[in-house]
């Protein structure tokens, strides 16, 4: 199935995209479908349909709108011959998927310092929230809490469904779950210029079938109470939310019932 330019751009409005915005994208290229991308010879080169769809949401939010977008890595937590692991800022790809290693590759977009989940972005807000953070992934000052400090700020799913939500682990940490647990990774952070050892926070699951992270439950009702907006795609949805509607929303449920982020059941 194909979707066009223009199906795209109405997709985001329908769903509360606003010029100016800030907005965290989550992106799954392949369940939208192929984009027609007129006049572009090899136009379903990876690369090529990451493009569209970023000069696509450019459009949309203006050049005073922000950009954030998932690039994680996971740099930290193995020994490679018995060395430290090293996070380059501006080298070390992401391993969720093909927008995000397109996008951290354009002009002006900025990278935080997090080895293990960092998040690249350009646009007014970019450096604001993403420079010079705590060494933090979920814990006080990281990068989700510094999202809900920006007026108006919004997450949007492209081809994914509401159950992704870029604060998830952040609401864990903050009910103190009792499925995850403290850690502390050393390693290295190359930013290009200086190297620096490092001692990271980053709070993990017990490795049970259990604890796997599942957002379905509060997806499927924050969409029932109309925390989410979203609009047909391709062969998907775009959904969008008020990023803070939609943390206060999850972290009611979850203070009452913070195993409605996992699979479960409670053990």
């Amino acid at each position: 199935m194909y979707y066009t330019k223009d199906e795209m751009i109405k997709a985001l409005k329908k769903t509360g995209i606003r010029k100016n915005d800030t907005v965290f994208f989550t992106t799954s290229i392949g369940m939208l479908g192929m984009p027609n991308i007129p006049n572009i010879k090899g136009s379903h080169n990876i690369n090529n349909i990451s493009k569209f769809i970023l000069d696509i949401i450019k459009e949309v939010l203006g050049p005073k709108g922000t950009v954030l977008v998932p690039t994680y890595s996971y740099s930290f937590g193995k020994l490679l011959n018995n060395r430290l692991p090293v996070f380059n800022i501006k080298k070390t790809p992401s391993k969720i998927g093909p927008f995000g290693n397109f996008f951290m590759k354009q002009k002006g977009v900025v990278r935080s310092q997090d080895p293990m989940i960092s998040i690249s972005g350009f646009g007014p807000n970019a450096k604001k929230i993403l420079q010079n953070s705590s060494p933090t992934s979920y814990g006080k000052d990281c990068i989700f809490e510094r999202i809900l400090k920006i007026k108006n700020a919004k997450c949007c799913n492209i081809g994914l469904g509401a159950n992704w939500m870029p604060f998830i682990h952040y609401c864990d940490w903050l009910n103190k779950s009792p499925f995850r647990y403290d850690k502390f990774f050393k390693g290295i952070i190359d930013n290009g210029k200086t190297k620096k050892n490092i001692i990271w926070h980053y709070p993990v699951r017990y490795l049970r079938k259990e604890t796997i992270a599942n957002g379905n439950k509060i997806g499927k009702l924050a969409v029932k109470n109309k925390i989410f907006k979203y609009y047909k795609l391709g062969r998907s949805r775009v959904y969008t939310a008020n990023y803070k509607k939609f943390f206060n929303f999850t972290m009611k449920i979850t203070k009452s019932d913070p195993w409605m982020t996992i699979n479960g059941p409670k053990f």
